[in-house]
Order: C-alpha cells, then sequence, then structure tokens
C-alpha cells in the first residue's frame, strides 16, 4: 500500500501533536492543580495547533504554486507554438497573394 505525500504530511502533524503534547504534560505536570498554569499550557496547545495548521496550509499553497508555475510555462509553450503556426500562415497567404 502506497502512502501518498499528503497521508504522510498528516501522519507527521498527528504525530508531532502527541509528542508535544507528551512533552508539555511532562514540563507542566502541576498545570492540574494550578488554573493558571493550566490556561497558559491550553494557550501553548492551541498556538501549537494553529501552527501545524498554517504549516500545512502554506505546504498545500506551496504545491499549488507549482502546478500554477508547470500551467504557465505549458502555456507560453503553446504561446509560441501559435505564434509560429501564424508566422507561417501569414506567409503562406502572402506567397498565394503575389502568385496572382
Amino acid at each position: 500500500m502506497k502512502i501518498t505525500k499528503r497521508q504522510l504530511r498528516r501522519i507527521i502533524k498527528e504525530e508531532k501533536a502527541k509528542l508535544l503534547n507528551e512533552i508539555a504534560d511532562a514540563y507542566f505536570p502541576a498545570a492540574d492543580q494550578d488554573a493558571e498554569l493550566k490556561e497558559l499550557l491550553d494557550v501553548i496547545r492551541d498556538l501549537t495547533k494553529a501552527s501545524e495548521d498554517m504549516n500545512a496550509r502554506m505546504a498545500e499553497m506551496g504545491s499549488r504554486y507549482g502546478e500554477l508555475t508547470a500551467m504557465i510555462t505549458d502555456a507560453r509553450s503553446i504561446r509560441n507554438q501559435m505564434n509560429k503556426l501564424l508566422s507561417s500562415y501569414q506567409e503562406k497567404l502572402t506567397d498565394i497573394g503575389n502568385r496572382r
């Protein structure tokens, strides 16, 4: 079974979140006893999640940018081919006009 890049990124993101939560729990074991520390820990977790979401969106935008770049390159190539065809067509029309 193959894993896509997107699936791999999601798995890594989930594992990273688990590790960060475990680390946070290890460094803030008293957070359950102190409401202020618990609130701070919740903010840290929210910021971590927001950062992970932003990284995922940036990665998605990067892949879309790559696709867009490829499409632009293709469009330029097609434009150049069309210009060559147009020039050839105009030359043939001129040749036909000169024969008459």
